[in-house]
């Protein structure tokens, strides 16, 4: 368990539209040591792993592999490098999203203190099979709301946002993380989606910023190769590789500025339907003094 010490934030409290997000922010801006150093050394390998990967795809496609580019064992070599890409990189989110909730839950149960790295990874381990299977679950009710119309799809998944916030904060069985999120969502629903949608404008500015300058140098350096086909394609794979890998790096320090408001709105959302904390401070005020 972490020493360091800062002004506790009590997160279990109602909050409106803004006081989500400045908390939110306050709260990253406190914490941001402990916070991302286990997403930096476990989350950002794996994602620079399913860079690579992603990566050698698209050196294949792109012609990288010089003399194999039309090659069916280089296309399924490329292909099976994308595929195994696509799960790392879904297992350094979902490790991401439940250290985030697992570090928010221990910083409230601890009043304020933080989670040492080896605190955190054995809770995470020991809670990521409930939030991959309540992922799973979201999806895979989110994709039936694709088959009926986009709409649904979109209601659906702003809905779920509250699932692993109750695995974390409420330790709710799976069924109930789905069924509870129904619930919470009632009534705020345009709210939870104006907040998700101001968030993923905010870090989608922030990652254009960051990845600006980067575009215009590898754009300028791609077209000065453009005199020889081959190069021009090799290059282009290697930029998309380093492309990636930039955004994996930017995706894992990007990524709490939406989960952590989203946390704070959904124990706003328990507050205000169930009064959880409310309840709990009575308890803590009626039970009686420690004995000597």
């Amino acid at each position: 368990m972490s020493n360091e010490s800062n002004a506790y934030i009590e997160l279990r409290q109602q909050r409106d539209f803004s006081a989500v997000i400045s908390t939110g922010f306050q709260f990253i801006r406190q914490n941001w040591k402990t916070l991302y150093r286990p997403l930096v050394f476990i989350c950002l390998p794996i994602y620079l792993i399913a860079s690579v990967l992603f990566g050698t795809f698209f050196r294949t496609i792109m012609g990288g592999a010089v003399g194999m580019a039309g090659s069916p064992g280089a296309i399924f070599s490329g292909i099976g490098s994308m595929f195994l890409g696509y799960v790392l990189m879904a297992i350094s989110m979902l490790l991401l999203y439940t250290m985030v909730y697992e570090y928010m839950r221990f910083y409230m149960l601890n009043k304020g203190l933080a989670p040492s790295m080896g605190e955190l990874w054995k809770e995470t381990v020991k809670q990521l099979p409930s939030y991959f299977v309540i992922g799973l679950l979201a999806g895979i009710i989110s994709g039936f709301g694709l088959i009926l119309l986009f709409v649904g799809a979109v209601w659906l998944a702003v809905v779920f946002t509250m699932a692993f916030p109750l695995r974390a904060f409420e330790r709710a069985e799976i069924g109930d993380c789905i069924g509870r999120s129904f619930k919470l969502i009632k009534g705020r629903w345009w709210m939870t989606f104006g907040l998700v949608l101001v968030l993923a404008m905010l870090i989608s500015f922030l990652a254009y910023v960051i990845y600006l300058p980067f575009l215009m140098l590898t754009g300028f350096g791609a077209m000065s190769g453009m005199q020889d086909p081959g190069d021009t394609g090799s290059r282009m794979g290697w930029i998309m590789t380093l492309l990636m890998m930039l955004m994996g790096v930017v995706n894992v320090l990007l990524q709490p500025f939406l989960q952590v408001p989203l946390g704070l709105h959904a124990l706003s959302l328990i507050e205000e339907k169930e009064g959880r904390g409310l309840l709990q401070r009575v308890d803590e005020m009626s039970a009686p003094p420690p004995i000597g």
